[in-house]
């Protein structure tokens, strides 16, 4: 999302300022789009040198308005924002980036509240939630879904996928698109792959995502634990997101708690059906029945049966998959979250 506002706010006339923490992916795909970023280590609770570096950046590149992604660039944008006197906007797309039980965690919500002009949550329950922490007026709020360029997540990918894991055309690939990463709760797309692997010729199941450490060993156990170390696969990190999307037959989103749900929006623009958790965000999402199902966080036995009608059902995974992409095209198109950005940036100068 920092990629898509910051290239595609260049498009509506305005000039961006990339400033990433480290020299790596998004530093890349930021060049890519034609824009150099500069590189700043914001190491540390609160790293006072790193304050004064932004401050320096903002008056010497004369910057306009501060715009800010996640709760700790948002505490550093805030206090930016304060040294020079200049509007700033957070955006924040999880619940799970504010620690409210954390070291300072009172003051740093406190600078955040008082310090960005306006809020910008992904989706309204996500606003909910995180307003509980953040105490700010509401008209200081803003949603905002984040889209996705259905111009180039089209159904009709490839990337060789199926052929690399040996899945036959009959066999249906279950799949999910996402970093391991707790909130994610792939424990549970394991558990709802083990109800379902008593047809092991009818399913395969693939996790699209960079993962390390220890939780990464945790599931690898689960995986071997369950017996489905032949028919689960973690494919590691994805840069062709329509190829992945294109080589499955359904996706599947087990999370605990999503503040929107990017590869949601993703898999519908591809034409897939889509089964998912009410954690947060696909409940803007997705509509219930018309372009996939519903289950409850954490519940092994609704997802498994969401999966198993759909994979008994040809016509119908193609009639939710048509839905999906169309509602993609209407409500979640990178076009509109752009423009809503531009009028919100618009907005906040203005004042």
């Amino acid at each position: 999302m920092f990629l898509r506002v910051a290239a595609g706010m260049e498009t509506r006339g305005w000039r961006s300022v990339a400033v990433v923490n480290r020299d790596a992916w998004l530093a890349e795909r930021l060049r890519e789009a034609g824009l150099e970023p500069i590189i700043l280590d914001s190491k540390g609770s609160i790293n006072l040198s790193y304050l004064g570096q932004l401050a320096g950046i903002v008056r010497k590149h004369r910057v306009d308005v501060i715009l800010t992604h996640l709760y700790g660039s948002a505490i550093y944008g805030a206090l930016g924002g304060k040294l020079t006197r200049r509007p700033v906007i957070s955006v924040l797309h999880g619940q799970s980036d504010i620690d409210a039980n954390g070291r300072l965690a009172w003051l740093k919500s406190r600078i955040v509240t008082l310090g960005a002009s306006r809020l910008v949550s992904v989706s309204g329950p996500l606003r909910d939630k995180l307003a509980l922490h953040l105490p700010a007026p509401r008209d200081c709020w803003a949603v905002i879904p984040n889209g996705v360029d259905t111009a180039v997540i089209t159904p009709g990918g490839t990337c060789g996928l199926r052929k690399r894991l040996s899945v036959s055309p009959e066999t249906l690939l279950v799949g999910a698109l996402g970093n391991i990463r707790k909130p994610k709760a792939y424990d549970v797309f394991l558990r709802t792959a083990a109800l379902l692997a008593a047809r092991p010729d009818r399913y395969r199941f693939v996790i699209g995502g960079d993962g390390s450490g220890t939780l990464m060993e945790e599931l690898l156990a689960l995986r071997n634990k369950l017996g489905l170390d032949k028919i689960v696969h973690f494919a590691g990190m994805q840069s062709d997101i329509r190829g992945y999307l294109g080589e499955l037959d359904i996706f599947l989103s087990t999370s605990s708690t999503e503040g929107f749900s990017i590869a949601c929006v993703e898999a519908m623009a591809c034409g897939l059906p889509v089964v998912a958790t009410r954690s947060g965000g696909p409940e803007e999402i997705l509509i219930d029945g018309e372009t996939g199902f519903f289950a409850d966080v954490g519940d092994v036995e609704g997802l498994a049966s969401a999966v198993a009608t759909l994979a008994a059902d040809p016509l119908l995974r193609g009639q939710l998959g048509e839905a999906g992409r169309a509602r993609a095209e209407k409500h979640f198109s990178l076009d509109s979250m752009l423009d809503a950005y531009d009028h919100l940036l618009q907005q906040v100068i203005s004042r």
